[in-house]
């Protein structure tokens, strides 16, 4: 009888961390109806000079995301994909979409979760999280930071969409010039 209910608690515990992590998990297209307002931050006050903030910031100044945007950033639980740190700008808005745009930032690319997903993005553009997968990913070229820009207008090749196709380029290329 005690082992049986030893056993149960364990699993109990086991399954009410996971429904936490689940719930609690801002990013990666897993967003929740309302978020810890200590995950709540604004660009405008980042305070780095380097990573994903110099990113963000940069992306605002060139208008890529809205100062309203900007000031509604929401941190992420980068570590569940083997980052260091992480944020979503939502309701990112170009030529008629509207999504959540992601920075992370890697610094140990040892650990498996990292790798794993690194890989995954530079193989296919994707990766799968909780069984899900995310698509519409992009490596730096210095393998340091993902961007998850999941705007379907900008891979169509349509002409009505080469705006958005142009804005998800320049995204990457803002990505890119980060060291």
């Amino acid at each position: 009888r005690f082992l049986y209910m030893k056993n149960l608690l364990k699993k109990l515990t086991a399954l009410t961390l996971a429904v936490v992590a689940v719930v609690s998990f801002a990013g990666c297209g897993m967003q929740t109806a309302t978020v810890p307002n200590e995950n709540k931050v604004k660009v405008s006050e980042f305070k780095g000079d380097s990573g994903v903030q110099k990113i963000l910031k940069e992306l605002l100044s060139k208008k890529y995301i809205s100062e309203d945007n900007a000031n509604n950033c929401v941190k992420t639980n980068a570590e569940l994909i083997g980052a260091k740190e992480g944020y979503r700008v939502d309701k990112v808005e170009v030529n008629g979409s509207s999504f959540s745009l992601e920075v992370y930032q890697y610094e140990d690319t040892d650990s498996d979760t990292a790798k794993n997903v690194i890989d995954s993005v530079k193989k296919n553009g994707t990766f799968d999280l909780f069984g899900r997968t995310v698509s519409y990913c992009y490596m730096s070229d210095n393998g340091k930071y993902l961007l998850i820009y999941p705007d379907p207008k900008s891979t169509t090749g349509k002409e009505d969409d080469s705006t958005n196709a142009k804005r998800k380029d320049d995204v990457v290329k803002v990505v890119n010039s980060a060291k």
